[in-house]
């Protein structure tokens, strides 16, 4: 099972330890495309809840007070396989779906790790580069600082190249079929864990 912490207010104060000594960092809520701020929680303390940050270095953790998030819950998880071009998407233990992916190339690969979803976007060019749907990863790139204007996000995304779905062809991204990005688009919540293997 899966916590989600979403924020609750527009700042959220991140902390090395479960204690109000020094901030590390506050990060604002909404974000870009006006969703909600949101966190996968990895423990709990009285008062206080480490949770994964949307932030560089990735993998990066920190501790926020609870009383400034709404907690749910959910038992979805994606598996990225690198190596076999794959995307496994489970509902407990149940496959949900299976798809072939794009990946990085060996300039920009898709950096392996754990994530989660902290954005879904519908796209304005369904038939574009990114297909209908995006889901911002909470992951970035380890070659590029910057991307298309951004800041070198890695995502999950549809393509209007299909026939290179299942190569090394991203900036980073995972690039599966529009339909199958459109399924989970109407089906997955934000803040789902993805695990990226190589």
């Amino acid at each position: 099972m899966t916590i989600v912490a979403q924020a609750v207010g527009h700042l959220v104060g991140v902390y090395d330890e479960p204690s109000l000594g020094a901030l590390r960092v506050t990060l604002r809520s909404p974000q870009t495309f006006g969703t909600a701020l949101v966190f996968v929680v990895r423990e709990s303390r009285r008062g206080w809840l480490r949770v994964l940050l949307p932030t560089r270095p990735n993998g990066s953790t920190g501790w926020i007070r609870s009383s400034g998030v709404r907690l749910s819950w959910h038992t979805y998880r994606i598996v990225v396989e690198l190596h076999a071009h794959r995307v496994t998407v489970y509902h407990g233990t149940a496959i949900i779906t299976r798809e072939p992916a794009g990946i990085g190339t060996r300039e920009t690969p898709t950096p392996s790790g754990t994530y989660y979803t902290r954005d879904l976007i519908q796209t304005l060019k369904p038939r574009g580069p990114y297909g209908p749907y995006v889901y911002e990863l909470s992951g970035y790139s380890t070659v590029l600082k910057h991307f298309n204007g951004g800041d070198g996000l890695i995502g999950i995304h549809g393509t209007n190249q299909p026939q290179f779905i299942g190569r090394d062809v991203s900036h980073g991204c995972i690039r599966i079929s529009n339909a199958a990005i459109t399924r989970l688009a109407h089906m997955l919540p934000i803040g789902v864990p993805v695990e990226i293997r190589p």
